[in-house]
């Protein structure tokens, strides 16, 4: 039954693929009969067909610039949506050099709501939380565990509009997440330079975090080749602190 239903869809698409043929060479045929009979109409229908495409194409070159500059002022981020913050990163992004960006985030994203390459071909995931308060850690520290170990991250972001705590910043830092904040990306915005050594800016445009106290990374050890890039007892010990401070 099952092979025979195949061999059905087979005539059927070959039937369909041929009655298209048929179709594109009457069409063909019709076009150039008509160019033959009524030459100066022909040529001026090509060339209404020329100007509107042309403009077309301007106004949503003109409408894409006026977006751009538009969003250099990151208050306009402050109405925004998670989803429509997710798209305001991914067209950053794109002004900003990254290649093959695509916004994925969703209810199974699994911390990964943009994913991107540099010019040089290195993977960047992005997470992008739209944040009024303040970010902590734990938000940190779940990116981390997805990041590199299920989306194969050469280069993990996090972008967000609140204000990470100390302890989010210490988690960034150990498990190497490039933290973007408000200030951050404020000034990404309006420089359309991303934050990322190898596209021309600074590794960040904040002071460094202050070395991490013994009670909050009793482990400053490196990680080992092929291990997880935040030490699970790290975690518990930075929840503490968050929740302290």
């Amino acid at each position: 039954m099952a092979r025979r239903q195949r061999r059905t869809r087979r005539k059927y698409s070959g039937e369909m693929l041929l009655l298209t043929g048929m179709l594109l060479l009457v069409l063909v045929w019709l076009v150039i009969e008509f160019v033959e009979r009524h030459p100066v109409l022909a040529a001026l229908l090509a060339f209404v067909v020329v100007a509107g495409a042309g403009f077309w194409l301007w106004t949503r070159v003109q409408r894409a610039r006026r977006l751009a500059d538009w969003e250099r002022n990151i208050a306009v981020t402050d109405s925004m949506t998670g989803p429509q913050f997710e798209r305001y990163v991914a067209r950053l992004m794109r002004v900003s050099g990254f290649r093959e960006v695509s916004v994925c985030g969703g209810a199974n994203d699994m911390g990964a709501d943009v994913i991107a390459y540099t010019p040089d071909g290195r993977r960047v995931v992005v997470q992008c939380k739209r944040y009024k308060g303040k970010l902590g850690s734990p938000d940190v520290q779940r990116f981390a565990g997805t990041a590199r170990d299920v989306h194969r991250a050469d280069v993990a972001l996090l972008v967000t509009t609140g204000t990470p705590t100390r302890p989010a910043r210490e988690v960034a830092r150990h498990c190497r997440i490039t933290l973007v904040d408000r200030p951050m990306l404020t000034e990404w915005a309006a420089t359309q330079v991303a934050p990322i050594p190898s596209l021309g800016a600074p590794a960040t445009t904040r002071p460094p975090a202050p070395p991490a106290s013994p009670g909050l990374l009793r482990q400053p050890s490196p990680t080992p080749s092929g291990g997880s890039p935040c030490p699970p007892p790290t975690y518990n010990e930075m929840l503490e602190a968050d929740t302290s401070g």
